[in-house]
């Protein structure tokens, strides 16, 4: 590579970790408009190990609007982003993901880590993500102050949750 296209693919890079800066920072903070502008158009989704897919900007965002509530206040930390920018246009990376969310309503605590799985297009020079979604390492959470469970692998509090409730 020449001198110039090793810098563009750095700022690339720099450009791509900011952005997915960006949509944590929007995702814990509930600004929906600043997580609309971290999406393409198309892009698609698959939260809780695919339980929870959304196809198209307007899906991903009801479904965040909806899951992400002022009852769930949340942290999502990001680590160690592997970017491979594929060429000036197409990207993808693999985040380390360690969560925290309190839901009020359900009086449950979980913490958890994953591993995001995030595919950018660059459009009109910004870069947008349009594919994103993660694999549970594992999840613990508390229920009521109770019950304390620990799920490893596939398994999500939200399938718990889905569950309960069906018995009800």
């Amino acid at each position: 590579m020449t001198l110039e296209e090793r810098i563009t693919r750095l700022e690339d890079i720099e450009a791509i970790r900011y952005l997915q800066a960006k949509y944590q920072r929007c995702l814990d903070t509930r600004d929906f408009d600043g997580l609309e502008s971290c999406f393409t158009q198309d892009v698609t989704s698959s939260y809780g190990n695919g339980s929870m897919s959304y196809n198209g900007r307007d899906a991903v965002l009801g479904f965040l609007r909806e899951a992400m509530s002022v009852d769930m206040p949340s942290t999502h930390l990001i680590h160690g982003g592997e970017i491979d920018v594929k060429n000036g246009t197409q990207a993808s990376a693999k985040w380390y993901l360690e969560d925290y969310l309190l839901h009020r309503k359900y009086k449950m605590k979980l913490h958890g880590a994953a591993i995001y799985d995030v595919s950018y297009r660059k459009e009109n020079e910004e870069w947008r993500i349009y594919s994103i979604g993660y694999t549970r390492c594992y999840e613990y959470f508390e229920l009521r102050g109770l019950v304390n469970l620990i799920t490893l692998g596939k398994t999500s509090f939200l399938d718990a949750i889905k569950k309960k409730k069906r018995k009800k």
